[in-house]
């Protein structure tokens, strides 16, 4: 192994035990800087996204599920009911369709902030729907959120709740 291999496997030994003790060196910070940055608003990228997108998105808008976090059981049924009269649509895009589902949309998974709607930005983040009204108000009127602070900065907004869900917003 040459060195610099040898240099790389340290530098990420490093990140990786200064993360797991806690240290205030946020290292999934500086692995998150070195993958592509998706859009504010758009749909998380992976295997099966383009067929749900060419599918789905014709009787309804893609982020439809964004707000949603189910297991795999309840995206096949969600999928069967959607789609049980649409002979065209095959078995593999139906997988495919339920497999992007389950990876991006998982149970305790992240939580789409500039994406879900008010009810269901209301059951993730344990506000009151009024504020969960408010956020998506605020990012009709303003655009999406960039930041945890941007979301804390929403007037009614109880700032301790989006703390307490802060590292599972995804924006």
């Amino acid at each position: 192994m040459g060195a610099g291999a040898k240099g790389a496997i340290a530098v990420v030994a490093l990140v990786l035990a200064l993360t797991v003790v806690g240290h205030p060196f946020r290292g999934a910070d500086l692995i998150a800087q070195t993958q592509p940055a998706r859009a504010l608003g758009q749909l998380p990228d992976g295997p099966g996204k383009d067929t749900y997108e060419s599918v789905c998105s014709l009787c309804h808008s893609p982020n439809a599920p964004s707000g949603k976090q189910w297991g795999r059981e309840q995206w096949e049924l969600k999928v069967i009911e959607m789609l049980q009269e649409e002979p065209d649509v095959t078995a593999d895009e139906r997988t495919q369709i339920v497999e992007y589902l389950t990876a991006t949309f998982k149970t305790g998974g992240r939580i789409y902030i500039n994406l879900a709607g008010a009810a269901d930005l209301a059951k993730l983040l344990d506000v009151p729907l009024a504020q969960a009204e408010s956020l998506v108000r605020q990012r009709g009127d303003k655009g999406p959120f960039a930041s945890v602070d941007a979301v804390k900065g929403v007037a009614g907004v109880d700032a301790a709740r989006i703390d307490a869900k802060a590292r599972e917003l995804e924006f």
